[in-house]
C-alpha cells in the first residue's frame, strides 16, 4: 500500500511488545485483559503489516526464558491466553487467505505440553504456505539459542562452522528463508534487546517507543518504516 512512498522498505521486522503489564497499571485491568489486549494489538499490527506486502517477515518476542521465573499466577494467565489464541490463530482467515507460514522458535520442553501440541499443529497446518513468515519465539533467549547451536555442532547434527554465515546453519531460526531482521522495534521505552536473536540483529536497525504495547497505533508502524528507509545500511563498509 505505502511502498511506493519509500526508497527501501524491510523486508524483516522483528518486534519486542514490551509494556503490557505496564498498560495494566496504568488504566487499570486485571493481568488477562491487559494480555489480551496485548495480543489484540498483535494481531492489528500483523494486518498493518501486511498493507506493505513488501514485509514478508515478522518475527515476535511473545515469551522469554525469562519471562518464564514470573509467578505461577501470572504463568498461568500467559499460558491460558496463549492456548486460547494459537486455537484461534488453526482457523484464522488472515493466515490461510495470506498464506502464512508460522513457526516457532525457542526451547519447546520448557512450554507445557497443551501449548505445545497447539504450537505444532499450527507450523504443520502451515507448513505448504510461502507468501508470507510469521515466527513466534516462545520458550526463546537468544543466550540459550547459541548454547542449542553450539549441542548442535557437538552432537554432529549440523557440521561445524567454517565461517560467520555458517552459524545461521544451526540457530532455532536456521529454516527461516531469511533469518535476520532489517528492523527491530521495542516499545515501552526501554532501550535494550533482552537477549532477543542476538546473533541475528548484528546489523539490525533498532527503533524504540516510548508508547506501551497496547497503545500503538497505525502510524506508528509506518514511522518505523520512514525511519528504516532514512537510515543508511553500509555494513561498516
Amino acid at each position: 500500500m505505502w511502498g511506493s512512498e519509500f526508497v527501501k522498505l524491510p523486508s524483516h521486522i522483528a518486534v519486542i511488545p514490551d509494556g503490557n503489564r505496564r498498560f495494566a497499571k496504568k488504566v487499570g485491568l486485571d493481568l488477562y485483559s491487559a494480555y489480551k489486549s496485548g495480543v489484540k494489538k498483535m494481531r492489528e499490527f500483523l494486518t498493518w503489516v501486511l498493507e506493505y506486502r513488501d514485509i514478508r517477515y515478522v518475527t515476535l518476542f511473545a515469551l522469554s526464558t525469562e519471562n518464564l521465573q514470573r509467578g505461577k499466577a501470572e504463568l498461568e494467565v500467559l499460558f491460558k491466553i496463549f492456548e486460547e489464541e494459537f486455537r484461534k490463530t488453526l482457523e484464522d482467515p488472515l493466515i490461510h487467505e495470506n498464506r502464512v507460514r508460522i513457526r516457532t522458535i525457542g526451547d519447546k520442553s520448557l512450554l507445557p505440553a497443551k501449548i505445545l501440541e497447539l504450537v505444532e499443529e499450527a507450523e504443520n497446518v502451515t507448513k505448504n504456505y510461502g507468501n508470507y513468515h510469521l515466527t513466534f519465539g516462545l520458550g526463546y533467549g537468544g543466550r540459550g539459542e547459541i548454547v542449542r547451536c553450539i549441542k548442535r555442532v557437538i552432537s554432529g547434527d549440523v557440521s561445524p562452522p567454517e565461517n560467520e554465515s555458517d552459524v545461521f546453519r544451526c540457530l532455532d531460526t536456521r529454516e527461516l528463508p531469511q533469518p535476520e531482521p532489517d528492523v527491530l522495534l521495542r516499545t515501552g521505552g526501554e532501550k535494550r534487546l533482552s537477549n532477543f536473536l542476538l546473533y541475528q540483529t548484528a546489523y539490525t536497525e533498532l527503533v524504540f517507543l516510548d508508547k506501551l504495547w497496547p497503545e500503538i497505533e497505525r502510524e506508528d508502524l509506518l514511522y518505523v518504516i520512514q525511519e528504516y528507509s532514512r537510515r543508511q545500511r553500509r555494513f561498516g563498509k
